[in-house]
């Protein structure tokens, strides 16, 4: 690489303040800044490596995790294998594919599993400030930068009045169609991005590094993509997993099994399934059912679909399975129902 910085060891980018005797607080020194863990099985160091303009850095730290917190914002996404993030006193797992946005001034520590590859994309508060008020769209309406604009909403919330205290975070986890999906993660393909951005330092790199951040966010609000759920800092582990469970049962209507939900979530088919009766007074089969009915109802009413192409939709093995389970939460057969309601 050329006409670069002499690189700078990756701790420096950090400004680290003692808050308590087993926390610290660290402030990123320039506005933007990339960080990568990676988990070194072999003798269990990290290999941490910063990127910033012109340059990058790396070296290999002991596996000891600090409870930190910081007045940035940060972005985590997993690359690969699995990672704990205990926020403020709870632990939640994070798996290849997901990611997290944590409010500033949140206590949280993270904990690379092994063969794990992390993430921590960091940023200022004035600049996503100034990010957001030079984006012609968003300035027009953030409905035409996202979907749904929950990022948005969320830092902007976060940047004005006592909501900049809150206690809260947003937690991304791809999507079905996401994971088994072919191609590249894009979310994965827009962080290289922005690495390459970083380190290359061509005229123009910060327009590129700006645009590149805003679709990074537009890709998680993108409800195809990821699965996002707001989450307060008093949330238990409980309720992180029962809002996934129920991602994943809006997302297929119903159509997953519990063998299917653990392997997307890497719990124990039955604790996820007592999670569930302990939340709805229903097993995982019974919720899946309730979303299933609530799609078969709105096909039925808003489409002009057979009852044969619905019965495929939904995966019933026939159409009197789907005609007796349909009565029998209902009353009434699909034609039926459909006469009383379109």
């Amino acid at each position: 690489m050329k006409n670069q910085k002499k690189p700078s060891p990756p701790e420096q980018m950090l400004v680290r303040n003692n808050w308590t005797d087993s926390s610290e607080r660290m402030t990123i020194i320039t506005p933007l800044t990339m960080f990568y863990k990676i988990r070194d099985e072999k003798n269990d160091k990290l290999l941490h490596a910063a990127f910033y303009p012109g340059s990058m850095s790396s070296a290999y730290m002991p596996n000891n995790a600090v409870s930190h917190q910081h007045d940035h914002f940060e972005l985590m996404y997993v690359l690969e294998g699995e990672l704990t993030n205990k926020i403020e006193r709870i632990s939640y797992t994070y798996k290849k594919g997901d990611a997290c946005l944590l409010n500033r001034n949140t206590r949280h520590m993270d904990i690379p599993g092994p063969r794990c590859s992390v993430v921590f994309i960091n940023f200022h508060a004035e600049y996503i400030l100034d990010l957001m008020d030079r984006d012609v769209l968003f300035d027009l309406s953030p409905r035409l930068t996202s979907p749904d604009g929950i990022i948005h909403d969320f830092l902007l919330s976060n940047l004005q009045g006592e909501e900049r205290f809150a206690r809260n975070y947003l937690e991304f986890s791809s999507t079905l169609h996401t994971l088994s999906s072919p191609s590249e993660n894009p979310a994965e393909v827009l962080i290289d991005r922005m690495q390459q951005s970083l380190i290359d330092n061509r005229p123009g790199y910060s327009y590129l590094l700006r645009g590149l951040l805003l679709r990074l966010i537009y890709t998680l609000e993108d409800k195809n993509k990821f699965h996002c759920n707001f989450m307060q800092l008093d949330s238990s582990n409980e309720d992180f997993l029962f809002a996934r469970i129920s991602n994943y049962m809006e997302e297929t209507h119903g159509r997953i099994s519990r063998s299917q939900l653990s392997r997307a979530l890497h719990y124990n088919a039955e604790y996820l399934n007592q999670i569930v009766k302990r939340r709805t007074g229903q097993s995982l089969l019974k919720l899946a059912g309730s979303y299933r009915l609530d799609w078969a109802k709105q096909l039925l009413t808003s489409t002009d679909k057979s009852v044969t192409a619905i019965v495929e939709e939904l995966g019933f093995s026939g159409t009197s399975h789907f005609y007796e389970f349909f009565r029998k939460e209902t009353g009434m057969s699909p034609l039926e129902y459909r006469d009383r309601n379109q």
